[in-house]
């Protein structure tokens, strides 16, 4: 009975998987390091050792995702390919030193393929978990976490009130805000852009400024408003109920991955 439990194909599978690199002289579909010949390009070579692009692919997939933009240009790729090249190198060196015949190398080596594959596993459940369809789906059934009335403005901040209805008068006759605002605005992290914020939720600002920014309607200006600060002339470049998908979608994609990895572990 325990023999008819071993020859189970789940079991099978498992034993012909964990032979690996260690099965002396295994048959290629058996073995987690054969490789049939490489046609892909060659990118860089070093006296009789070459880096093709397959080579610089799966060094690159080595690389943690969020780093490898730095790898994009000339110096980076060079970078990658002499890694190739100089691995080739060291290898070379391990064989000539009877390493590759070491039982605990060779484990490692094997248990080495098996992480690569199993990460390659991972990644793919990851990124059929996080496809546009799942994202959007997340973001509507989870829309009230989502509600969060936000506003974007721009305003000019001056300690005197008779310049700001000077200013006030100013821009309901067609002066323009931005240049206003860059000239005589004593908010000095808003006024090289022209008194533009960044956007923001009711709790960030002054009560006084909060509410009058939020009961302008877009593109209006208001009446000076008083502050803490001083007297503000807002205007109201925009406004909305929800945080946009492009805004929230990292966060829902690192959810949705998340589960996805643990769901499967846990199967």
């Amino acid at each position: 009975m325990f023999r008819a439990w071993l020859m189970t194909p789940f079991w099978t599978a498992l034993m012909i998987l964990a032979s690996g690199c260690a099965q002396p002289e295994p048959k290629p579909v058996e073995n987690l390091c054969s490789l049939g010949p490489d046609d892909t390009e060659v990118l860089a070579e070093a006296g009789t050792r070459t880096a093709t692009q397959r080579e610089f692919d799966a060094e690159l997939l080595s690389i943690p995702e969020r780093a490898r933009a730095r790898y994009e240009n000339d110096r980076g790729r060079k970078d990658i390919t002499d890694r190739v090249l100089l691995n080739e190198a060291l290898y070379a060196e391990a064989e000539s030193k009877g390493l590759l015949q070491d039982p605990v190398v060779r484990t490692a080596a094997r248990q080495a393929a098996e992480k690569a594959y199993v990460n390659a596993l991972l990644k793919k459940i990851e990124q059929e978990a996080a496809t546009d369809e799942a994202v959007q789906a997340h973001y509507d059934e989870n829309a009230s976490k989502y509600k969060r009335p936000m506003a974007r403005v721009r305003h000019i901040l001056v300690k005197d009130k008779a310049l700001a209805t000077s200013l006030h008068e100013q821009i309901l006759g067609g002066s323009d805000f931005g240049e206003l605002a860059t000239k005589h605005s004593e908010d000095r992290g808003s006024k090289k852009r022209g008194g533009e914020l960044p956007w923001a939720t009711r709790d960030r600002w002054v009560k006084p400024f909060a509410d009058a920014a939020f009961a302008l309607d877009v593109n209006q200006i208001s009446e000076p408003v008083e502050s803490k600060f001083g007297f503000h002339i807002l205007q109201l470049l925009e406004k909305r109920d929800m945080q946009p998908m492009d805004e929230v979608r990292p966060g829902i994609e690192r959810v949705l991955t998340r589960n996805a990895v643990r769901e499967y572990r846990e199967g």
